[in-house]
């Protein structure tokens, strides 16, 4: 039983982490779409442009760290902290870029998903105190007994 919810916990992290590599390379395509149309190499003519610009940027300003934290957990076996970290990651990513993608702009979304990114990582995190905690546990253990 252990074992299946494992698996199943597994194959839905690693399809996470391959649904924000595909949502990273279409805001990333975005980018260059908009560039083309407007025919702007470097910087940005305001408006749809500057908005794929920014939305792009700050996927790549914040993802990281959690993508990273994450698979900390994740090769420790911590899939019950790695796993809802990921998909709140993923959801938050994705709420947060279609709002400042949208040039009538959704504040409200847009705060909503960089909250969850920012659960994503304090997941994270609480789940490497864990770690921590559990490794000072068997240190301690191993020392009195």
């Amino acid at each position: 039983m252990i074992s299946t919810l494992r698996t199943i916990l597994e194959v839905f992290y690693l399809v996470s982490i391959l649904l924000l590599v595909k949502h990273y390379i279409h805001l990333f395509r975005n980018v260059v779409k908009l560039r083309r149309e407007n025919k702007q190499s470097i910087g940005s003519t305001r408006g749809k442009l500057e908005r794929a610009i920014r939305a792009h940027a700050n996927f790549c300003e914040t993802a990281p760290i959690s993508i990273i934290l994450s698979l900390f957990l994740y090769f420790h076996n911590y899939l019950f902290f790695a796993f809802p970290s990921v998909i709140l990651l993923l959801v938050g990513r994705k709420i947060h870029s279609d709002a400042i993608s949208n040039v009538d702009e959704d504040l409200d979304m847009r705060v909503k998903g960089m909250k969850l990114t920012l659960y994503s990582i304090y997941l994270s995190c609480l789940g490497i105190i864990f770690h921590l905690f559990q490794m000072l546990y068997y240190f301690i253990k191993l020392k009195y007994s």
